[in-house]
């Protein structure tokens, strides 16, 4: 069984985090691992508080998993500090990570903050350089492009930026453009532009959306599929949970990662 890692905080409402990713590695038949880099207190209303893990305990979990078990691709998500982040480039790095599947998540759904500035500079300098494919939504890829996206055409030209920094795959998401038809991403690969255009699904429950967009990548990337393939087949599995997310909690609610089985 293909064997896939999770490095990124806990979300103990079960709706984002490793909570989400270990689910989406389920429905997708790969066995799943987690590193936990901080916990969360959160609901579907928001992140309330956070505890930080520190980054000794961090490369521990990463050194156990990869000395032992080992993995065929690796997703990382919240990293909420700057140490963190030196701990996994530093591991990326030293264990020779394959197959590696960066979500930028710099802030909650509700604005708080998930990523320092200095994290978000140390991330930027030395971990995206070593990422296979790179997962940022529209605010993220600003702030990594250092340019305004307002519509399809800025989301290509930013993807070109970021791209630069790893030479990789870009997928700049584009569900933070709601006044579009259609929710549309443009992936980059260094040489040609591909836009993956979906139905626009009328729903307030899209709790761990970007979570749940890395993990299937990274499952279908452990799995032996070509980067444009995971990405076009994990970009299908995510419109599925959305369409058939979940109406609970009183904000947000979740995904539903099982729709393929259920």
């Amino acid at each position: 069984m293909s064997k896939v890692l999770t490095i990124a905080g806990s979300d103990n409402s079960g709706g984002a985090g490793i909570q989400a990713d270990l689910k989406v590695f389920s429905s997708l038949n790969v066995y799943g691992m987690a590193v936990i880099t901080a916990l969360t207190a959160q609901n579907t209303t928001g992140v309330k508080d956070i505890y930080p893990v520190s980054g000794d305990f961090v490369y521990k979990q990463i050194e156990t998993i990869v000395e032992d078990i080992g993995t065929d691709s690796v997703k990382t998500g919240m990293l909420l500090n700057e140490e963190i982040v030196e701990v996994v480039s530093y591991s990326v790095k030293k264990f020779r990570i394959k197959n590696l599947v960066i979500d930028t998540v710099f802030k909650s759904k509700n604005g708080k903050d998930l990523l320092s500035q200095k994290g978000i500079k140390t991330l930027i300098e030395k971990l995206l350089p070593f990422g296979t494919v790179i997962t940022p939504n529209i605010p993220e890829a600003e702030i990594i492009s250092g340019m305004e996206i307002k519509n399809v055409e800025d989301m290509i030209k930013a993807a070109k930026k970021v791209h630069k920094i790893n030479n990789r795959f870009v997928v700049v998401k584009g569900g933070h453009l709601p006044e579009l038809e259609k929710a549309v991403d443009v992936v980059f690969d260094g040489k040609d532009i591909i836009k993956l255009e979906f139905p626009f699904v009328n729903t307030k429950n899209t709790h761990g959306t970007g979570c749940t967009y890395s993990a299937a990548i990274a499952a279908y990337l452990a799995k032996g599929y070509e980067p444009i393939k995971a990405i076009r087949l994990a970009k299908s599995y995510l419109h599925g949970a959305i369409e058939n997310s979940l109406n609970i909690g009183k904000g947000k609610g979740p995904l539903n990662h099982n729709w393929l089985i259920t």
